[in-house]
């Protein structure tokens, strides 16, 4: 099928709730939605600690377009395509390193770390004085801007800012990477999952979706519980939904659920614990009482892809939905600690990560996405609309507490309608899109706790 911008526009209705499903599986709509949201949008391509030393570099993605996160000689940044100027071939299929200089292993073309074609081999012999090295160079990607270390990079000169692209999603990603003095760092490699289904399954989970949980994952909590207690018979617990209008969202609690939880699945998870509630004055301190539970327990995403787990069973870790095809997907993970934290706890964190959510809750959401991925091949269920009505008409703007908007619910899709209402402006405009004056129905009075 051809899809016009007014046909894409029909695919997603969030003032009704309703989102076709065609849009985890059409060809067309894949390769438009990577020119038209993935070289538009701020993307996540790496954090400072990973590039401590000039030379030091990072192998990741934009999109579909692989690219090199390189520390320059004068301490700078700057973000490269990983694709040879002589034939497309990648000049570094390296995760992470040190170099001096990146070298097709195709022809030898050689290129600096600032991406300018410095040796040729045969030139002379070859090209004669035809080739201008001068305009050879590896493509530079022309936006590169940082928050908090967190490294974020953009094809579109007329983008908005990195602050002004975030706005208040900032408040909330400050719970994970501005906890204590230093920031955080990371932690480890990369981990590599790849998952049958469309990349956006996952975003959207990661931007406001508790409500898979105390299903999904019933199995980790079940086999962690002690034997003589008896099931909660209310699996919701207290919580809140933030959203953005820009399409960030999140899920979070009000309070460290785990603390008083009726399992300690190891001693990792007792001693980072114990870690999180000593500093919880400093963290008072430096961020507000607001941030030192509710915003900074849970999952969210900033649009489009980039998602992390703050404090989830003892363990923080950030992640990038890198799409593949329109059915198939990676998720890269990688921990992340608090700089400040002793080496102890900082492993512990990582052995937390390691059962969950690499363990256990990865391997869960994976079979759900494959299953709807799987399901999508029939044209009767691709012509039916999915639900995304929960919540509706119960955000509010105004919350005492929380910035954005906000459903005082465990459970609701508020980030999920206003993720897709701004897919649906990036992919209908031809500029960069102004964010629309439709908007959400908005509740005019806050209800505690439902």
């Amino acid at each position: 099928m051809s899809w016009s911008e007014h046909d894409i526009g029909g695919l997603v209705r969030p003032d009704d709730g309703l989102v076709s499903p065609e849009i985890f599986h059409d060809r067309e709509l894949f390769d438009f939605e990577s020119r038209r949201l993935f070289m538009r949008t701020w993307l996540y391509v790496g954090h400072e600690s990973q590039l401590r030393k000039r030379g030091d570099f990072i192998s990741t993605y934009m999109g579909l377009n692989p690219v090199l996160v390189v520390r320059q000689n004068d301490g700078g940044t700057k973000v490269v395509l990983n694709a040879c100027r002589h034939r497309g071939m990648k000049v570094c299929r390296a995760d992470s390193g040190n170099t001096r200089a990146f070298t097709c292993t195709f022809h030898g073309w050689s290129y600096g770390l600032d991406g300018a074609l410095n040796n040729v081999p045969m030139q002379q012999a070859a090209y004669g004085d035809a080739l201008d090295r001068g305009k050879f160079g590896l493509v530079q990607v022309p936006r590169v801007e940082t928050y908090k270390g967190l490294i974020f990079a953009n094809f579109d000169e007329d983008a908005p800012s990195l602050p002004e692209y975030l706005g208040d999603m900032a408040w909330y990603l400050d719970a994970l990477v501005d906890r204590r003095e230093g920031g955080i760092e990371v932690l480890g490699g990369v981990h590599k999952i790849v998952h049958r289904g469309n990349w956006k399954m996952g975003a959207e989970q990661f931007a406001g979706d508790n409500y898979h949980a105390f299903l999904t994952h019933v199995s980790a909590s079940m086999s962690w519980r002690d034997a003589d207690h008896e099931a909660d018979p209310n699996p919701l617990k207290p919580g809140f939904q933030y959203s953005s209008r820009a399409g960030h969202g999140l899920a979070g609690w009000r309070k460290n659920g785990m603390d008083d939880a009726p399992y300690v699945p190891s001693a990792d998870y007792e001693l980072v614990a114990q870690y999180y509630r000593d500093t919880a004055a400093e963290v008072r301190d430096r961020l507000g009482a607001e941030r030192v539970d509710g915003p900074s327990l849970g999952a969210g995403n900033v649009f489009p892809n980039f998602s992390f787990l703050t404090r989830v069973f003892c363990h923080s870790s950030i992640g990038i939905w890198h799409p593949v095809t329109p059915d198939t997907f990676q998720y890269w993970r990688y921990c992340v600690v608090d700089k400040a934290a002793p080496a102890e706890v900082k492993r512990a964190i990582m052995n937390n990560m390691h059962v969950w959510p690499l363990g256990v809750a990865d391997s869960d959401d994976g079979e759900n996405w494959s299953e709807i991925s799987a399901n999508l091949i029939g044209p009767a269920v691709r012509d039916v609309p999915l639900n995304y009505q929960m919540g509706m008409g119960r955000g509010l703007r105004d919350h005492p507490r929380f910035p954005g908007i906000i459903t005082e619910s465990y459970v609701a899709e508020e980030s999920h309608r206003n993720f897709y209402r701004r897919w649906r402006e990036f992919m209908t405009s031809e500029k960069y899109p102004a964010i629309g004056a439709d908007e959400p129905a908005i509740a005019t009075s806050s209800s505690e706790g439902r």
